[in-house]
């Protein structure tokens, strides 16, 4: 064979390798596979008071985490869409396998991780991912417990360990087993209740049916929909139709009497979308109060309380607001509010004035 022959056998042999392993067709551009490998772990070891606690295969553990990968400019595919999203799943809660094994390039990728994982890769949306959300404006609880309620607790990836960031996971093929932190896209909302001092507990009629927080004159705070918003993965963004009520409501006989004077004792909770504080309303946010009988309905009643300064404020995601009421007679009082991360690490208190309607 003459030089000229060994020569375009060569650069056809170069172009037929080019061609079949282009951006996208081809996910390693190594010698050996290297396979994305990640850790998983709920963001600083968040307390058994948050709804999903800790990984593992328990009731109210992440047992199914989603994996998607893209170039880091966020929106450009790595690779082929069908080779670049899995599903990675625990027995014991410390070892992960992958659904189907991601071939990483030596080219950085932004890795995306989300929970809960329907088995569908997430949509493309500007320069992030989103998978579907939905967050309803009346959830159900159990009073006997303090994580179980109906509504999904959505989480992102983040490869920070800080409660609520939203640093980006980035991978390659001589980084193929980072460590992603789940953070709650979510914030909780605790309700606490004490008699007041004066007031004869009564253990057949103050057992705490529902708490519902409304807005004033049909302004819109909250957001809620039957309807399914989105959760950005990128920095746990969600997007959803505006409400103007929102009910957290005890599940059948579990509903739970006050705590003794100096002693609150938690009554209600769930979970909401996070609200950026409003500095100008002076337009109060009514929380309605039904007390009555454990099992029946019958004497039923609505204690009501407003206030614009409390709950115009801001509730930030992976964050918990502890809204700490007394009850009187025939009042309901808005004693104060902690605001703490799912940790109890940081946050902080605040006294509120009392007012009474």
């Amino acid at each position: 064979m003459n030089k000229l022959s060994i020569f375009y056998l060569s650069v056809f042999c170069t172009l037929l390798l080019a061609g079949g392993c282009t951006d996208d067709g081809c996910l390693s551009d190594t010698d050996t596979p290297v396979f994305l490998q990640p850790s998983f772990s709920t963001a600083s070891n968040v307390s058994v008071r948050s709804i999903v606690n800790e990984t593992g295969t328990a009731t109210g553990q992440v047992n199914k985490i989603g994996a998607y990968l893209t170039r880091t400019d966020g929106h450009t595919a790595y690779a082929d869409p069908a080779m670049v999203y899995t599903t990675f799943a625990t027995t014991n809660g410390t070892t992960w396998g992958g659904a189907k094994k991601l071939n990483l390039r030596t080219e950085q990728a932004r890795l995306y991780a989300w929970y809960p994982d329907n088995g569908t890769a997430p949509t493309e949306s500007g320069t992030t991912r989103t998978i579907p959300l939905t967050l309803p404006a009346a959830q159900t609880f159990d009073g006997t417990s303090t994580t179980a309620c109906s509504q999904t607790d959505y989480l992102y990836g983040s490869a920070s360990n800080t409660a609520g960031d939203a640093t980006a996971i980035t991978v390659s093929a001589t980084n193929a087993t980072p460590t992603v932190y789940l953070q709650h896209a979510l914030a909780q909302l605790v309700f606490t209740i004490e008699y007041k001092a004066g007031r004869v507990p009564d253990s057949e009629y103050d057992y705490v049916k529902s708490i519902s927080l409304t807005t004033g004159t049909g302004t819109s705070v909250f957001s809620a929909a039957n309807a399914a918003g989105t959760l950005a993965l990128n920095d746990g963004t969600i997007t959803l139709a505006p409400t103007t009520t929102i009910t957290f409501t005890a599940t059948a006989g579990t509903s739970q009497l006050p705590g003794n004077i100096g002693a609150p004792k938690p009554v209600a909770y769930g979970l909401v979308a996070p609200k950026a504080k409003d500095e100008t309303s002076t337009n109060p946010i009514s929380l309605n109060l039904v007390l009555g009988q454990k099992s029946a309905s019958t004497n039923d009643r609505t204690l009501t309380a407003a206030n614009a300064a409390l709950f115009n404020g801001e509730w930030k995601k992976g964050h918990r607001y502890t809204y700490n009421l007394q009850l009187d007679k025939n009042d309901i009082t808005l004693k104060s509010v902690e605001i703490k991360a799912w940790t109890e690490k940081d946050g902080g208190s605040q006294d509120v004035p009392p007012v009474i309607e």
